[in-house]
């Protein structure tokens, strides 16, 4: 007998799924800025120094060289020189006094103040807008309509140092150079 076998492959087919996601345009959002310039009143205290030069003519005897006094806002810089007689001597010929004073004067100018708002829109898939997204409570308040309460720089932060012992915080301006605070 004669084996007349032919081997019979019978193939076993699984089929895979991959799933992928396609991006679809279902809507979008609008964002529009718009630029609002008010004019607010800027109020600064301004310093300004001056210094009074005087000279005293003294020509009083003294051993040798000054030095440079302070005597209240006044700085007195002796000047000497060396006077021969039968004997040398120093004599204070004149002294320059040099009183600084200090005026300060409030100045109020008009400066724009500029503000953005942003509207919000929700747009569907034509663009079309279908709903207006509104800003939180707190945002709307402080953007909305004229500032309330003190009306310049000055005022506020006179205001804001009233309430510091308060809270227990310093209030110190921005705009100035207060080292002594």
């Amino acid at each position: 007998m004669e084996d007349n076998r032919e081997d019979l492959v019978v193939p076993v087919i699984s089929e895979e799924l991959h799933a992928d996601a396609v991006p679809v345009v279902t809507g979008g959002v609008r964002v529009t800025k718009r630029v609002h310039t008010n004019d607010e009143v800027l109020e600064q205290e301004l310093r300004k120094t001056h210094a009074e030069i005087k000279r005293v003519k003294t020509n009083r005897v003294v051993d040798g060289p000054q030095p440079v006094q302070r005597i209240g806002s006044t700085l007195v810089i002796p000047v000497v020189s060396e006077v021969l007689r039968v004997e040398r001597q120093w004599v204070v010929t004149e002294e320059i006094h040099i009183t600084q004073t200090e005026e300060t004067e409030t100045v109020r100018q008009t400066v724009p103040v500029s503000r953005e708002e942003a509207e919000i829109e929700r747009l569907d898939e034509s663009g079309n807008a279908i709903a207006a997204i509104e800003p939180a409570p707190e945002a709307a308040a402080s953007l909305s309509g004229p500032r309330t309460g003190p009306a310049s720089i000055v005022e506020r932060s006179r205001a804001a140092a009233a309430a510091a012992p308060a809270s227990g915080r310093k209030s110190r301006s921005l705009l100035t150079n207060n080292k002594s605070r």
